[in-house]
């Protein structure tokens, strides 16, 4: 199957219909209609039951069906589902002894019915059918499984169990009466009751003092204190009593169910998507990795097997893989359902979302695609470890939080909309509603829980409510949860951590003149952090990658791999650049799940023949002229500080390049530099300078020197030693202003560094 075990909401003429495939594979096992009808109870789920349907209508009909029968599985071929429900409701009025008319009403009823506890017109009428069915033929258990599941959705628990029972005792005492298929539904259906009790049991914790109003609630509404004082708010559940093993005898029943339906029919995919999820959110991730590949292999087409692979691949940290499995099941799933796995609103700030959901579909491809380029946090791996996260945020929260009562995704919930934006929370709290207390006396509102979830100590909790035994849990309206969502997706992201280890990768960037006016050689001056990425010698992958422009286009890239030493290690790339705006990234990657990256905005203006301009400053540790007359930085024996941190006993060295002065007839340019150190609050420090001609002998916050040089057309080199007079640790910053005195011009360039006090012992 593809896209059948997806929940979808079925309408009227609902053309989802035309976009599901593949069933040519089920007619053989088809040996009557009724067969097929009992079958459509194992899919579960509105569009996977009327998707059995259309098969059925395709099947030849016999001799004994109904003209109005058969006409209502042909409106449900042809996706009019009222229609369908009207001639089924016409042949009970006609035929009231036919007891397929009544099932087939009263499971297609059962299966659209809202579990919504104010919508239940649907599943009374389909409670009537499904008793006629039973009534008129005891010997077929599929009236009693349908009618088990649609009590369910009644919140008739008590009465579900009991006639799940007797449809489980009537299989366990006729195994021949019922198909494999048949007896998975049945056991499906058993582990869905014990998983309703279970998941009131998950995380339940006591709080007997839990502060639902406090004095400064205002607008606040219920748990105020969450809000306002989070931290203190959060102290009531650091000790609180551990109740949730109450639900461990739930939890092993519900997953014995499940597992008894997988062996009855190993592609059973609600059975496989609910014993999945609870394996991985156990992070019991090897059985959920077997489980997975198990039911590829019965369900080969069947897109779950793939996404959910997916997810436990991603979980262990294997995001490559991840992906892979992803992209497959995408693929397997078609397009409708491929466009719900690609849509990047989840993860975008409001605004942006808004003008993502309302551009055209060319334009949603371009934006999904700039968005995961530029999001890779580590293009060394071949893996984008924030994409296959977010698929696998989607895809737990698809399979977690499903409400098959309603229809609808899971990560469309308002628990799934918070997880695949931020994740899994740190801790879950689920407290019963009645073990708080207001002013001494009892709640009103008792019975059904509280969840709070918490994705740190200091940090508000956001606050769901939920009946007992619904699986569907909302923002407790009488807070400020929802608000506080609504308010942060409308100035953040989304949240995403990467599976390995990641550092700063220091670098140091300058901007000189290349070979001609129209190029930037840019200098990379790095120092990969060896102390931090081994513990051994070992084998660093280093790459420099560059994007171009607002489409984040990648134009160049360079990788290598190198030997290393647990110690930090130099390391120097320059890459010649026309204008445009680029972004960088430099990054290192470490066996054992560790990397550094360091990534910024790159503007490159070219240095014109004719405009005064300077080249970035390079500081370093040292400058030294390796000739007499150097005309460039390559004439310079550079020792660059790669971090720009340096320690206050010793001089800062400067080097820079000057270009486009303007000069005198005889060729002489004629300029005036100005150089002064400020420290974080703005205020100048002493300094003393030496230069070139040994200048600076006496201290002060500002240097000022005129030079009148032969110039060349191309640049002329400047540098300096600086040494801080007294300075306290901290960030400083160099600024040198040079005057064209011909051409009356002045232009200025900044540097920021860091002076520290160095231990040598």
């Amino acid at each position: 199957m593809t896209a059948a075990f997806f929940p979808a909401r079925v309408t009227a003429k609902d053309d989802a219909f035309t976009r599901f495939g593949h069933m040519d594979r089920f007619i053989p096992m088809l040996h009557s209609a009724m067969a097929l009808a009992r079958l459509l109870l194992h899919l579960r789920g509105a569009t996977a039951a009327l998707l059995l349907l259309l098969t059925l209508a395709a099947t030849p009909a016999t001799a004994q069906e109904p003209e109005l029968y058969r006409s209502a599985l042909a409106e449900l071929a042809a996706g009019d589902t009222m229609a369908a429900l009207a001639h089924l409701r016409e042949l009970t009025e006609l035929e009231p002894d036919y007891a397929p008319g009544w099932g087939m009403l009263g499971t297609v009823l059962s299966e659209i019915a809202s579990g919504r506890e104010t919508d239940f017109q649907q599943r009374l009428e389909a409670d009537k059918a499904l008793r006629r069915a039973w009534q008129l033929d005891p010997k077929d258990p599929s009236y009693l499984l349908a009618l088990g599941q649609n009590m369910r959705k009644q919140q008739m628990f008590f009465d579900a169990r009991r006639v799940l029972n007797r449809a489980k005792k009537a299989v366990i005492e006729h195994p021949e009466e019922v198909t494999p298929e048949e007896r998975a539904h049945l056991w499906y259906e058993l582990g869905l009751y014990a998983e309703d009790i279970y998941l009131d049991t998950r995380h339940l914790v006591f709080v007997p003092d839990l502060p639902v109003f406090t004095p400064e609630c205002g607008s606040l509404g219920s748990f105020c204190l969450n809000f306002t004082r989070p931290r203190e708010f959060n102290e009531y559940f650091r000790h609180a009593a551990d109740l949730s093993d109450e639900g461990e005898d739930d939890f092993e029943e519900m997953v014995d169910a499940f597992r008894r339906a997988l062996e009855a029919d190993p592609s059973h995919a609600g059975a496989f998507r609910r014993l999945v999820a609870h394996l991985i959110e156990r992070d019991d991730h090897r059985e959920a990795r077997q489980l997975a590949m198990y039911f590829q292999e019965a369900a080969p087409e069947n897109p779950w097997g793939y996404l959910t692979l997916g997810l436990v691949y991603q979980r262990t940290g294997v995001d490559s893989l991840a992906e892979a499995q992803f992209d497959r099941g995408m693929q397997l799933a078609g397009d409708d359902i491929a466009e719900h796995y690609r849509d990047i609103s989840y993860v975008l700030r409001e605004g942006s979302a808004e003008r993502y959901e309302g551009a055209n579909e060319e334009a949603r491809r371009w934006i999904e695609e700039i968005l995961w380029r530029k999001s890779d946090p580590l293009y060394l791996s071949p893996g984008n470890e924030v994409r296959a996260a977010h698929l696998a945020r989607v895809a737990f929260a698809d399979i977690f939080f499903e409400d098959p009562s309603e229809g609808r995704w899971g990560a469309d919930t308002e628990q799934g909309h918070i997880f695949v934006r931020y994740g899994a929370p740190e801790r879950v709290w689920q407290v019963q509603r009645d073990a708080s207390r207001e002013g001494g006396g009892q709640l009103a509102e008792a019975g059904g829980r509280w969840i709070f979830w918490n994705y740190g100590w200091e940090l508000p909790n956001f606050i769901f409510q939920k009946q007992l035994r619904y699986r569907h849990a909302s923002h407790m309206l009488s807070s400020a949860s929802k608000l506080a969502e609504e308010e942060a997706r409308e100035v953040e992201p989304a949240v995403h951590s990467t599976s390995f280890e990641l550092f700063d990768f220091p670098v140091q960037v300058a901007r000189f003149r290349g070979a001609t006016d129209s190029i930037v050689e840019v200098d990379f001056y790095s120092e990969l952090p060896g102390d931090s990425l081994l513990s051994t010698p070992d084998t660093v992958s280093l790459g420099l990658f560059l994007f171009a422009g607002a489409e984040h286009v990648e134009v160049f890239r360079r990788t290598l791999n190198a030997a290393s030493e647990p110690a930090p290690q130099a390391v120097t790339f320059t890459l010649p650049l026309p204008a445009g705006q680029f972004t960088y990234s430099l990054e290192a990657e470490a066996p054992l799940d560790k990397a550094a990256v360091r990534r910024d905005t790159l503007e490159i203006q070219p240095f014109t023949d004719g405009t005064l301009a300077l080249s970035d400053m390079l500081l370093a540790d040292a400058v030294t002229p390796r000739i007499q007359q150097p005309l460039d930085r390559r004439g310079f024996a550079i020792r660059a500080n790669r971090k720009a941190v340096f320690d206050r006993d010793l001089p800062v060295a400067v080097y820079w390049e000057v270009y486009g002065l303007a000069t005198d007839q005889d060729g002489f340019a004629n300029y005036r530099v100005t150089l002064s150190v400020t420290d974080a609050k703005g205020k100048g420090v002493l300094a003393r300078v030496a230069g070139a001609f040994g200048f600076g002998d006496e201290d002060d916050i500002e240097l000022t020197y005129e030079r009148v040089v032969e110039f060349n057309g191309m640049r002329v080199p400047e540098y300096m030693s600086i040494e801080l007079l007294d300075s306290e640790p901290g960030q400083y910053k160099i600024a040198i202003e040079v005057a064209d005195l011909v051409a009356e011009q002045q232009v200025t360039r900044e540097r920021l560094f860091e002076l520290v006090v160095v231990d040598l012992e």
